[in-house]
């Protein structure tokens, strides 16, 4: 074979890898630098820290269950309510952290706008398919999260001044002093469902349930309902209408049998309450940013129309307080009454001080600041309470300082 016959593939060849390298390279162009990402806000110390212990299977802490569900079902007579059919569907309660299967034609009511977040309160009314005369009587269901933790699992750091007893012995007094009712309560402890739903719990019944001197509403049976995890949740039942008003003696005692058998069907719902360490959303800011604190463990965060609560999760009879956080578009500054006291400290990152009132039980202290100088179109408005700890309105208003503007999450 000649060259000549191999000299043009040569050529061709050293033609395309010229061409392919273009010669010297060429720096590429660079955008924009991405933005650093923000630095994580340091968790501010915890002074009111919960210590686990589990208690709950050690000998002669708990009691033995006793039935929810009394009688024969025909005793389980309300006015002309339905009784809750085995094929019902669940409704939720508090936003997902319950279900029950509430009778047929169960509703949940409009929110009302000063309403709490349905996180925080929420309820179901049962009305009389009939609208007969003598068949007004309603039932509601109210859910309430207590943002407290059982002491059978938790309990308080070690030089707390007080610890609460067991959770036998702690749920009575919260029932009694949450449920207000004309005769004392009968509190029993109780199990709801079987295997991974089971639940514990106390059921506190009126011995006759009626309505108060003039009114129309009456408790016939309330819970207090302990989760897997620790949390707690309270759930009432009260009968409503002129039926009730009038009721006396033992009236609305089927009225608690049907409500023992709604509760029975009391289980644990999909949604858990985020108790980690970290940061928690308070607010959008329009129009990529948002209001954010970040907080030691057991703070849960709970929407509102303005900005967000947050509470502390606190063993049973420990209730810590709560840090409100408000946007508003007032400029003036509306510190509560009683506010005597005051402290230097700071809010979105400026010095500023807090007033307020200070007690050995905790007290409460106020701040509001611009959200933008430059602005100032939009306060942020917070105010501090703590109820049993004075060290806990430290611990609250260190939560509240790490208050800051920062860019929205997906």
């Amino acid at each position: 074979m000649s060259l000549s016959y191999l000299r043009p593939t040569l050529t061709a060849l050293a033609f395309v890898l010229v061409c392919a390298c273009g010669g010297a390279p060429k720096p590429v162009a660079k955008g924009p630098a991405a933005p650093s990402p923000e630095p994580e806000a340091a968790v501010p110390a915890d002074l009111s820290p919960n210590v686990l212990r589990d208690r709950r299977a050690e000998p002669g802490v708990r009691a033995p269950a006793k039935p929810l569900v009394i009688g024969k079902a025909g005793a389980a007579k309300c006015g002309k309510l339905p009784r809750p059919a085995s094929d019902a569907e669940m409704s939720e309660l508090l936003g997902g952290r319950l279900l029950v299967r509430p009778p047929s034609g169960a509703k949940v009511p409009a929110a009302l706008p000063e309403a709490p977040a349905i996180e925080e309160e929420s309820r179901v009314i049962v009305e009389s398919p009939s609208k007969k005369e003598g068949s007004d009587v309603s039932l509601a269901i109210v859910a309430r999260e207590t943002f407290q933790l059982d002491p059978d699992l938790y309990e308080p750091e070690a030089d707390a001044k007080a610890k609460p007893g067991s959770l036998d012995v702690e749920a009575p007094k919260f029932l009694k002093a949450t449920f207000p009712s004309e005769e004392p309560l009968d509190v029993v402890p109780v199990e709801l469902g079987t295997g991974p739903t089971k639940l514990r719990a106390y059921a506190a019944r009126p011995p006759h349930p009626n309505a108060p001197p003039g009114k129309d509403t009456a408790l016939v049976l309330a819970l207090l309902l302990a989760q897997e995890d620790g949390t707690l949740e309270s759930v009432g039942f009260y009968v409503r209408g002129e039926t009730v008003r009038n009721a006396t003696g033992s009236d609305l005692v089927g009225c608690t049998r049907l409500a023992e058998r709604i509760a029975a069907t009391i289980a644990p719902g999909p949604r858990k309450l985020e108790r980690a360490a970290g940061k928690r959303k308070i607010a959008d800011v329009p129009p990529e940013t948002e209001l954010a604190v970040t907080v030691p463990a057991d703070y849960v965060s709970v929407p509102f129309g303005t900005g967000a609560r947050l509470y502390k999760l606190r063993p049973l009879s420990l209730y810590a307080g709560s840090i409100s956080v408000s946007v508003s578009d007032a400029t003036e500054k509306k510190v509560p009454e009683g506010a005597d006291a005051t402290v230097a400290g700071k809010l979105l990152g400026r010095p500023m001080e807090w007033r307020g009132k200070t007690s050995p039980k905790g007290g409460f202290f106020f701040a509001a600041e611009t959200l933008d100088p430059k602005e100032n179109r939009k306060t942020a408005e917070v105010l501090v309470r703590a109820t049993r700890q004075a060290k806990v309105l430290d611990e609250m208003r260190a939560v509240a300082e790490t208050l800051s503007v920062v860019k929205r999450g997906p």
